[in-house]
C-alpha cells in the first residue's frame, strides 16, 4: 500500500503534533482503561469478603426492589434507585440511592435478599474516575476524556497515513540496534497488528464522553433544540414530575411481562425513576447474549404497565448502533477470555503511547535539539504513573486516604524529583520502585484479604514471586555488566 509522499510528510507532522501535544493524557487513558477491562475480577480482588449471590429469581428481584425502596428512603436518597444484579464473573447484586442532588448511599445483598452495609472498593472507584472522568468533577470530566479519545482516534488515522509501506514492514523488527529504531518498530508494528482494536476503542470512547454534548447536537438539528425528546429517542420517556407520595411499583408483574415477551430472559439491571412518587416509573434491563449489544431495555409505568422497549437487538439501525457502542468499547460481549485479550491489547495502545515520546524525544536528541527536562518528565509520566497507582492501592489497604489528593500528590512528586534530582529519575530507578511498590501491595493485600478467600494468597504471593525473582535477575546481570566494565 503506497501514499503519496506529500500525504506521508503532513500526516507525520500532524501525528506528532498530536503525540506532544496530548499525549500524556492519552497515557493515563490508555493504561487505566487497560486495567478496568477487568472491573469484575478487581473488585473480587479487592473485596473478597462481600457477600455473593449464586442465584436469583424474579421474585427474589421483586421483593428485594421493596426493600431497597424502603431502605433509601429511610436513609434519605431515594429519587432514584438503581439495582445492578449478579453475573457470573461478578456474583454479587448492589442497589444505589441516589437524591436529587446526586448524592448516594450503596448497599450490597446478601444471600438472604437482604441489604447490607456496602463492600467499599476506594482503588477501584478511584480508577473509574480517573478513567471516565480524569477525577474532574461533573460531567467536564467526561467531555474532557471524550475530546481526548477523539484526538487518539485522529492520532491513530495520521499514524496510519504516514507509514508508507505499512503492509511491507509489518513484521519488521530492529533488535539490538538504536534505541529510537528499536522503540519505531514496536511503535509501528503493534499500531498495525491491533489496527481494528485501536479504531475501535478510541471512536466508541470518544462516543462514549461525548454523549451529552452528541445528545445537545441532535436535539438542535433534529428536534429544534427540543433536548427532552432527543433524550426520549435515545432512553424512552422521562419519569412523571408529579412528585406526590405513592405505593411502590409493581415490579413482579413487570418481570411477568418480560417473560411473556422474552422468554427466559434473566434481569441484569433495574432502575426506578423518581422512587416512591406518581410518576415513578421503572426501567429495565435484561440479558440478550447472542446479540453484540448484550442488553435489551424495557420500560414499564408504576402499576406494571409497559410503556416502551428501545429495540438494543431489533431495533433501527441508530439504535442497534448505540447498543453496541458500550460493550464494544469494555470487551463485555466475550466472557473471562475476550476481556485478557482486550487487556493486553489495552496494554499494547499504551505502550504504543510511550514509544511514541520514546522517538520523538530520541529524534530531538539525534538532531542536537535535545530537551533533557522533558525527556525526564516523559520518564516519570510513564513509569511514574503505574507507580503511583499502585501506591495508591497500598494506602487504600492500609486504611481511609483520600485517594484522589493521594494520587494527584505523588504525580507532582514525581514531576517534581524529574527536574530537581535527574539522579533519581532514570528509568531504572523508577522500574525498580514500581516492582517493589507492586510487590510490597500484593504481600499486603494478601495478609489482609487471604482469609476471606485462600486463592487470594496463592495469587498475591505468586506474582509477588515473579516480580521480587525477575527484579533480582535484572540486578544481578546489571551488576555482572558493570564488573566486566570494570575489569
Amino acid at each position: 500500500m503506497q501514499i503519496p509522499k506529500s500525504l506521508t510528510r503532513a500526516a507525520m507532522e500532524g501525528h506528532g503534533l498530536l503525540g506532544v501535544l496530548f499525549g500524556a493524557v492519552i497515557y493515563v487513558l490508555c493504561l487505566t482503561g487497560s486495567i478496568l477491562v477487568l472491573v469484575d475480577q478487581i473488585s473480587i480482588w479487592e473485596r473478597p469478603d462481600a457477600p455473593a449471590i449464586t442465584s436469583l429469581s424474579d421474585a427474589d428481584i421483586a421483593a428485594i426492589s421493596a426493600r431497597a425502596l424502603a431502605k433509601a428512603q429511610q436513609a434519605g436518597v431515594a429519587h432514584d434507585i438503581y439495582m445492578q444484579m449478579p453475573t457470573d464473573e461478578l456474583p454479587r447484586m448492589t442497589v444505589y440511592g441516589y437524591d436529587e442532588k446526586g448524592d448516594h448511599r450503596d448497599w450490597n445483598v446478601d444471600a438472604t435478599g437482604q441489604l447490607v452495609p456496602h463492600a467499599e472498593t476506594p482503588w477501584l472507584e478511584f480508577m473509574q474516575l480517573l478513567h471516565f472522568n480524569l477525577t474532574l468533577p461533573g460531567a467536564i470530566g467526561r467531555y474532557i476524556v471524550g475530546i481526548f479519545g477523539t484526538i487518539l482516534l485522529a492520532s491513530i488515522v495520521t499514524g496510519l497515513l504516514a507509514h508508507r509501506r505499512i503492509l511491507k514492514d509489518a513484521f519488521r523488527l530492529r533488535w539490538g540496534g538504536s534505541r529510537r529504531l528499536t522503540n519505531a518498530d514496536l511503535h509501528n508494528r503493534v499500531g498495525v497488528w491491533a489496527l481494528p482494536f485501536h479504531l475501535i476503542v478510541a471512536l466508541t470512547g470518544s462516543l462514549l464522553g461525548l454523549a451529552g454534548l452528541i445528545t445537545i447536537i441532535l436535539a438542535m438539528v433534529a428536534y429544534k433544540g427540543d433536548q427532552e425528546k432527543a433524550i426520549a429517542s435515545l432512553l424512552g420517556p422521562q419519569a412523571g414530575i408529579d412528585m406526590r407520595a405513592a405505593p411502590p411499583p409493581d415490579v413482579a408483574r413487570m418481570l411477568r411481562d418480560i417473560q411473556r415477551r422474552a422468554p427466559g430472559a434473566a434481569v441484569t439491571q433495574l432502575a426506578i425513576e423518581h422512587a416512591g412518587t406518581v410518576g415513578q416509573q421503572v426501567r429495565i434491563m435484561v440479558a440478550a447474549p447472542r446479540h453484540l449489544a448484550r442488553n435489551e431495555a424495557f420500560l414499564f409505568s408504576a402499576d406494571g404497565g409497559f410503556k416502551w422497549r428501545a429495540g438494543l437487538t431489533d431495533g433501527n439501525a441508530g439504535m442497534r448502533i448505540y447498543g453496541m457502542i458500550t460493550p464494544l468499547h469494555y470487551g463485555t460481549y466475550g466472557g473471562i477470555a475476550l476481556k485478557i485479550i482486550y487487556a493486553l491489547l489495552g496494554m499494547g495502545l499504551t505502550l504504543i503511547v510511550a514509544t511514541g515520546g520514546n522517538v520523538w524525544l530520541a529524534r530531538r536528541r539525534e538532531q542536537g535539539r535535545a530537551t533533557s527536562r522533558l525527556e525526564r518528565l516523559w520518564i516519570a509520566l510513564i513509569w511514574g504513573q503505574p507507580l503511583v497507582i499502585v501506591t495508591v492501592a497500598l494506602l487504600t489497604l492500609l486504611g481511609p486516604v483520600p485517594a484522589v489528593a493521594s494520587y494527584w500528590a505523588m504525580t507532582t512528586l514525581c514531576w517534581t524529583a524529574a527536574l530537581a534530582m535527574p539522579a533519581l529519575s532514570t528509568t531504572a530507578r523508577f522500574r525498580t520502585s514500581l516492582g517493589i511498590a507492586t510487590a510490597a501491595t500484593l504481600v499486603v493485600h494478601a495478609a489482609l484479604r487471604s482469609a476471606d478467600d485462600p486463592a487470594i494468597l496463592i495469587i498475591d504471593v505468586g506474582v509477588a514471586l515473579i516480580i521480587v525473582t525477575s527484579m533480582t535477575r535484572a540486578f544481578i546481570k546489571q551488576r555482572s555488566a558493570a564488573l566486566a566494565i570494570v575489569r
